[in-house]
């Protein structure tokens, strides 16, 4: 074998007289390289959208779900619920099944009559009632499992949308009213999901400065069909909202929200001069206009003992008061530190003060100012705590590996972001609105709900509709409903997975769980790849798989065919070597090995060449997409669909594919050549010689 690559080695090496030879040898090492290159990109950036749209799928959804079946609510368990005094006469969800105290709430003196048609009690070995849900989420803890029940229902959300008018955070901002109705299904929050976190937006400057607009507007009236004039929040109310705010914020960076800026006056420094405009009106200036860089054409204006000197470039000179109206041309952004308030002091925005640095013209400005004619622009949230705080903040948090929801004065409520087309933002309140069936007739119910969040539901066609919130406002409704609606599409519990892969294995070993307590009547356990909603997106993934394995092999057969070309002419032009090395002894074998090594070795080397350039193409994978964008001139790539931006890791199943088919494809390509050499007549070729 040593002998045998020595000269398909020396074959290979590009060398002065044979430059058309490394030419040929050259290109086709090129064109290998280059879909090498094609291959592990797309193939690793199409895996990659595939595991992030399968992470939102099942942080949503969870991998592995357990559903009630008919068996149990047809049980003793689950119907005695209906006649119990203890349990208001109601059924119970899973959820408060987990959490009851007793397992049997039936009082044979108080309660009406069991029914003769009902099932027999499903009874443990000491003749108690089986508690099926809890000895379900036992079963669970023994396999070290996590899950949480969820329930789902729907409902028509509306949403009341209070926004600023005219310049915001000044004293001529005003308030105006919107609305916003959208059919909707609630969904239970599932804090424990390992992955929702990563699916939870976090708050855009923007939410933030609705968040302080709304910090002094009360929430009464959200239900009406028709709010009246907005009420203020009283102080308490406001501070309350002003210190959740603050406690978990820190402002970095804000702009004026204007032209006019009149705190500019205060940061000015003395004694230095700044281009300026300023019309006059006799000997008064109306106002003075900053240019953000220097303007050789225009005034002078300097600060000087409390007072703007202007002297126009005609020479006139003028004083104004810092009154005098300010203005910038464009929005001035400056770095700023909130100074320590008294939450117990403060009655509006005004009341906070901000240490701030800027520049105009180039010039450094620095000072104190309050929130006046500003917004914020960037500020860093407090999303993680080690223990429940005091305080917590009004978006969504986590606590150690769990996230919760915000304690607001209404629910709290998690939306698709899709809403932000709208025009949705963190703060806006709202209610849910259902049909309950009273004695004589259908009744429409509210529930208030206030918008802390928003998510990104994926490509899944139901989850632009899905609202995440906690457990009491869909219970609410099936309980309102629940001759409406099929109890199995709505209970059940979910069960989460570190790795997506375990989903069958898990099913199985919690079915064999069930089964060893006597249980499997009473549950059906499905993994994500039978969900209704999803199966066929699914098996739409594995079909696009397959078809882009296929036309990988096809067009590697392709680019690898160049390599027939170059060991044919290679073959033609070392016929003379060939008939010595078979006068020499050498079998026609070994002489095959040698030009079949010849098509492996360019394989490999290939294969090196297209796998560097893919890994740098996918570490720079965001300037390609801006690039493109560019080319186009609009985003290359949806963010609905793909995120905002593509998966930079390398597939380790498209680098597996490549690294077996090109030299597998490359050795069987150079097969051609080598029986070509192996014909030939060693006795015939020296006589021409």
């Amino acid at each position: 074998m040593i002998f045998e690559f020595s000269i398909a080695r020396k074959y290979l090496i590009p060398r002065k007289r044979q430059l058309s030879m490394s030419l040929i040898a050259l290109m086709s090492v090129g064109v290998i390289s280059l879909v090498v290159w094609l291959l592990l990109v797309f193939l690793s950036v199409t895996d990659g959208i595939e595991k992030n749209w399968l992470k939102k799928l099942t942080s949503l959804n969870a991998p592995v779900r357990i559903a009630p079946t008919e068996e149990y609510y047809r049980s003793y368990y689950y119907q005695v619920d209906g006649i119990s005094s203890q349990s208001d006469f109601r059924y119970k969800s899973i959820g408060e099944k987990a959490s009851a105290l007793l397992t049997d709430p039936y009082l044979p003196e108080e309660d009406p009559s069991i029914p003769l048609r009902w099932p027999e009690k499903v009874t443990s070995r000491d003749g108690s009632t089986k508690d099926l849900v809890k000895e379900t989420f036992s079963a669970l803890k023994e396999l070290q499992l996590v899950a949480q029940d969820y329930e789902v229902s729907g409902a028509i959300l509306k949403l009341r949308m209070v926004r600023q008018q005219g310049i915001p955070f000044t004293q001529s901002e005003e308030r105006g009213q919107g609305s916003l109705t959208q059919a909707t299904y609630l969904s239970s929050f599932s804090g424990k999901s390992p992955e929702l976190p990563h699916l939870i937006e976090p708050p855009r400057s923007e939410d933030l400065n609705h968040l302080f607009f709304l910090a002094d507007i009360s929430s009464s009236g959200v239900q009406e069909d028709l709010p009246g004039g907005l009420e203020r929040a009283s102080a308490k109310e406001f501070q309350e909202k002003i210190k959740a705010l603050l406690t978990h914020l820190t402002i970095t960076e804000m702009k004026t929200t204007s032209h006019r800026f009149q705190q500019l006056g205060t940061l000015l420094p003395e004694g230095i001069e700044f281009d300026a405009y300023a019309p006059a009106k006799g000997e008064t200036l109306t106002q003075i206009v900053f240019p953000k860089d220097k303007k050789a054409s225009s005034g002078k204006v300097m600060k000087k003992n409390g007072r703007l000197h202007y002297r126009s470039k005609e020479g006139a000179t003028f004083l104004a008061p810092l009154s005098v109206p300010l203005f910038i041309e464009g929005q001035l952004p400056m770095d700023v530190s909130l100074m320590q308030p008294n939450f117990e002091k403060i009655r509006s925005l005004r009341d906070l003060r901000f240490a701030v640095k800027t520049s105009l013209q180039g010039i450094p400005l620095q000072g104190e100012i309050s929130w006046d004619g500003i917004a914020i622009t960037t500020a860093e949230t407090s999303r993680h705590f080690e223990s429940h705080p005091e305080t917590p903040p009004p978006w969504p948090y986590l606590v150690g590996n769990e996230m919760f929801l915000p304690k607001l004065a209404t629910p709290a409520a998690i939306l698709p972001k899709h809403f932000q087309n709208s025009h949705v933002q963190m703060g806006d309140i709202g209610y849910f609105s259902y049909g309950a069936a009273s004695s004589s007739s259908m009744q429409e119910m509210r529930l208030p709900v206030t918008v802390c969040g928003f998510y990104d539901p994926g490509v899944m066609a139901i989850g632009a509709k899905v609202v995440l919130t906690n457990h009491d406002l869909p219970h609410a409704i099936n309980v309102a409903t629940e001759q409406m609606v099929d109890p199995n599409m709505v209970n059940g519990i979910q069960v989460y997975l570190k790795d997506l892969n375990s989903a069958k294995e898990t099913k199985a070993a919690i079915e064999a769980a069930l089964a060893a307590k006597g249980l499997s009547p009473f549950w059906k356990v499905t993994t994500f790849h039978e969900y209704d909603f999803a199966k066929d997106l699914l098996l739409q993934f594995q079909s696009d798989k397959y078809l882009f394995t296929l036309i990988g092999i096809i067009v590697l057969i392709v680019a690898c065919s160049n390599i027939i070309s170059l060991l044919v002419i290679l073959v033609n032009d070392k016929k003379k070597e060939i008939a010595i090395l078979s006068a020499m002894g050498t079998s026609k074998k070994r002489i095959a090995l040698i030009f079949t090594l010849c098509g492996g070795i360019m394989g490999m080397f290939s294969t090196l060449i297209g796998t560097l350039a893919a890994m740098l193409t996918l570490a720079n994978i965001d300037l390609v997409v801006s690039f493109l964008s560019f080319m186009q001139g609009h985003d290359a790539f949806n963010v609905i669909f793909y995120g905002k931006s593509l998966p930079n890791e390398l597939s380790r199943h498209a680098l597996t594919f490549i690294l077996i088919a090109t030299p597998i494809i490359s050795l069987l390509a150079g097969l051609v050549p080598a029986l070509k050499a192996t014909k030939l007549s060693p006795t015939q070729i020296l006589r021409s010689e």
